[in-house]
């Protein structure tokens, strides 16, 4: 598959990962407007395709915008780019930036409200468990102590 630089017209250069790197292999049939299966990336990126994939997403390169494709048990098998991408269109590009940014803010802040309501719970639970380990501890040196000697 041959790219050219039009591709790319009206994207930001930060945006644009370097020539040659896992990144950029990614995003140029993408940017062919090709919709990609997933059983294709992995068997050309490898199992752990998924952190390549996340870097294009995330603030490393300024949040590029998939459209996943869903089998009919909810399972993502392919993607395709976000058409504002492809559009040459500086202020498309950027909205559809905008808005991939603004999803991932909202996981990342659902997480963090998942995580600080689990907070409590959690210690509750380390100190239930330190305390049975401490009993089962001293419950064992005692019985040690009392064991006469061989």
């Amino acid at each position: 598959m041959t790219i050219s630089n039009t591709e790319y017209f009206g994207i930001d250069a930060d945006a644009i990962p370097p020539i040659g790197s896992k990144h950029r292999l990614m995003l140029d049939p993408y940017m062919n407007g090709e919709t990609i299966l997933e059983d294709e990336l992995c068997n050309k990126f490898g199992r752990n395709y998924r952190g390549i994939f996340q870097a294009l997403r995330g603030d490393k390169y300024e949040h590029w915008r998939f459209i996943d494709i869903f089998d009919e048990n909810g399972i993502i098998v392919a993607r395709q780019i976000d058409e504002r991408h492809l559009s040459k269109s500086y202020e498309q590009d950027r909205l559809a930036r905008a808005e991939r940014k603004k999803e991932l803010k909202e996981d990342s802040f659902r997480e963090a409200v998942a995580g600080a309501n689990r907070v409590k719970p959690s210690y509750e639970e380390l100190t239930e468990a330190t305390s049975n380990l401490n009993e089962l501890q001293a419950t064992n040196a005692l019985q040690s102590e009392n064991k006469p000697p061989i």
